[in-house]
């Protein structure tokens, strides 16, 4: 992909993991990373502002900054620290509608490898999200699936069946992975796999079968498979279904049934 199809690359491990409890910081580093990237010149240099931050999650502004404004300073003043970027004035200085100047540093900003592509249409369906859905949570888990399905390495674009661009763990671990409710993952994941008169889904959802629990003895069905919604799918669930089949089938060492 080149960048008019896509404007960031967001490295994993940002992505894969709590970074509240982790790294310290408020989930409000997705969708800045996001923004500085976008309005990101040839020659890194970005402009952004916080109320385009509040914009994003429909925060209203007020004379009194709420702990938000704040949250924002504080990833900024994180990206900082790291060395990802460099503001051109003092933090405490800053108000709503203040231009931060941005200097990235690109060594530390991008990310070279193990990292997820989102691109500007991807984004705009997020945002498009109703109200009841929280954007903030419905951009997390898109880009918690995303980094799995990933882009084939060389040596894996050599062999795509055992290297399916498929998203196939469990709502429980997604759910311990980013700390996020499995209801709230379920009600993202229905936005996500759902197409509309105004928009395509994101993600095409395939629900499998179900195999011998080895410890209880009793029958668990399959995590669903998800892949994005592109030219090829069909294959990418074709190869994942007999990637997992053989997985848990080796592990129960019983046939495997398939979901009718």
């Amino acid at each position: 992909m080149n960048k008019k199809e896509y404007f960031t690359r967001f490295p994993n491990n940002y992505i894969q993991s709590d970074i509240v409890k982790q790294l310290g910081i408020s989930r409000k580093f997705y969708i800045t990373y996001l923004l500085i990237d976008k309005y990101r010149s040839y020659e890194d240099y970005s402009w952004i502002t916080i109320r385009k931050i509040f914009e994003f999650y429909g925060y209203q502004t007020s004379y009194h900054k709420p702990k938000s404004f704040y949250e924002v300073l504080d990833v900024l003043e994180y990206m900082i620290n790291n060395k990802m970027i460099e503001v051109m004035q003092p933090l405490d200085s800053l108000n709503y509608d203040s231009g931060i100047e941005i200097k990235i540093i690109p060594e530390n900003f991008d990310s070279k490898e193990k990292f997820t592509m989102l691109s500007t249409k991807e984004f705009n369906t997020i945002m498009m999200a109703e109200s009841s859905i929280n954007k903030e949570n419905l951009l997390l888990a898109y880009l918690y699936i995303s980094s799995y399905i990933g882009c084939r390495s060389e040596y894996a674009m050599k062999d795509p069946k055992n290297n399916p661009n498929a998203f196939f763990k469990s709502i429980q671990s997604m759910s311990e992975d980013i700390s996020m409710s499995k209801k709230t993952i379920s009600e993202c994941i229905e936005y996500l796999t759902t197409s509309t008169d105004s928009r395509d889904a994101l993600l095409i959802k395939e629900e499998t079968g179900s195999y011998i629990d080895p410890k209880t003895k009793t029958p668990k069905h399959y995590p669903n498979i998800y892949v994005k919604n592109e030219p090829g799918y069909q294959d990418e669930i074709k190869w994942a279904i007999e990637k997992m089949v053989d997985v848990f089938q080796k592990e129960s060492k019983q046939p495997v049934k398939k979901k009718k």
